[in-house]
């Protein structure tokens, strides 16, 4: 009995082992993903519905994959972008605020957006500046 114990043991053991060894490439290569995305994107924003009649040209700055504002007014960007290039972003001005959700595909991203204290709703094209 005992020695069905240990064995057993050597064997969770040795699963664990490979299990971690396998498991720190495919983290490695997350990681690396995630830079695939970095950079100062031009973003294109145009209105589709609603009272929301202007189209916005801003930039944004991706580092690891987190989103951030990348111009010169006063507005908060916060967002990420995952390994395989979905988007998912807030941005805030003043008291408004509009959620985005889209896909990077190489240098050019596109998605919906939408801002429910105006009760408008739109679509994004971004493009790595």
């Amino acid at each position: 009995m005992k020695t069905l114990d240990h064995g057993w043991r050597r064997a969770t053991c040795g699963a664990a082992l490979w299990g971690m060894l396998l498991a720190a490439p495919a983290t490695a290569q997350e990681l690396s993903a995630l830079s695939l995305h970095d950079g100062i994107w031009q973003v294109s924003a145009e209105p589709v519905s609603g009272p929301c009649d202007t189209r916005l040209e801003f930039r944004l700055a991706v580092e690891d994959g987190q989103i951030s504002y990348g111009g010169l007014w006063p507005v908060n960007a916060t967002g990420t972008v995952s390994a395989l290039g979905r988007i998912d972003i807030r941005v805030e001005r003043g008291g408004d605020t509009l959620s985005a959700r889209g896909m990077v595909r190489g240098d050019v991203a596109t998605g919906k957006w939408q801002s429910a204290e105006k009760n408008c709703s739109g679509s994004f094209v971004a493009r790595r500046a």
